[in-house]
């Protein structure tokens, strides 16, 4: 019985040893790791206040851009290039939302208005229609007269004509010599053979220019005997009140197209140009 006694003291006493023995070897074994402790979180109240108005702040912005747009009107943009002097058509024309108070930009709904009015100058495709650019009377005023020519190569500028284009007309004679008959007139508009305006592939153009009303009948009469030529002095020039070429005569300068005193007979086409040397 003893020996019985003993033996299970000493089994319980080995257990005790080996529970004992683990805890220090896990213990030791946790005091060797190197793994730095966790430090606690910091709260950033800055941050968060920093993000708090970023947020408050674009939303400002994108119902500041969505009261912007609300003020924006539609008002007429340039679609094809309209010349200087050229009639406004509706297909000219389209319409853009711009914030246009306190403009010179026409409403999108004065379309009906603008439409068979002239332009007073050159403008562009994209560029905002306002009412320095348009007239009502564009280029035939009171005193001047619309005269058609059909120029062949060699008669214009090889780079052609343009609508507000200032030019002066020259008869040209049977022996080679010019005589202007009519200075700086303004070219209403343009066309080539087949509705195009390529002069070189047209072989020619057909151009009306605004004369005086007294140059008239000679500018028709040496353009019908296809004796006339242009010669280009400006190029597409506003067209306006008080921007109109110069076509009369001044008093302390003759006119290119009176006779000299030893040329009675060339003054014009009735003399000896049509019809003369010509089948």
């Amino acid at each position: 019985m003893a020996t019985s006694t003993t033996q299970s003291g000493d089994v319980s006493a080995d257990r005790q040893r080996t529970r004992e023995q683990r805890g220090i070897r896990s213990n030791k074994s946790v005091g060797q790791t190197d793994r730095l402790p966790t430090p606690p979180r910091q709260r950033r109240p800055a941050l968060a206040a920093l993000a708090v108005l970023l947020i408050v702040g674009g939303a400002a912005m994108a119902a500041l851009l969505a009261l912007r747009a609300d003020e924006r009107v539609p008002v007429l943009v340039v679609q094809n290039r309209i010349q200087a002097g050229q009639q406004i058509r509706e297909s000219d024309l389209g319409t853009t939302p711009v914030a246009s108070e306190g403009t010179l930009l026409i409403p999108a709904s004065q379309l009906d208005r603008v439409v068979g009015q002239f332009s007073t100058v050159q403008v562009e495709p994209g560029q905002l229609l306002d009412t320095s650019m348009i007239g009502g009377s564009g280029m035939l005023t009171d005193g001047n007269a619309a005269v058609g020519a059909a120029l062949a190569n060699g008669r214009f500028p090889a780079s052609g004509l343009h609508p507000g284009d200032v030019v002066d007309l020259v008869a040209v004679r049977q022996d080679g010599t010019g005589e202007i008959i009519a200075d700086r007139v303004r070219v209403s508009s343009v066309s080539g053979a087949g509705g195009g305006s390529d002069p070189v592939a047209g072989g020619g153009i057909n151009a009306t220019f605004i004369v005086p009303v007294a140059d008239r009948a000679e500018v028709a009469a040496w353009a019908s005997n296809n004796a006339l030529s242009v010669v280009l002095i400006e190029r597409g020039t506003a067209v306006g009140p008080g921007s109109a070429p110069d076509s009369g005569d001044t008093d302390d300068e003759p006119a290119d197209d009176e006779p000299a005193d030893d040329e009675p007979a060339d003054d014009g086409p009735a003399g000896e140009q049509p019809g003369d040397g010509e089948d």
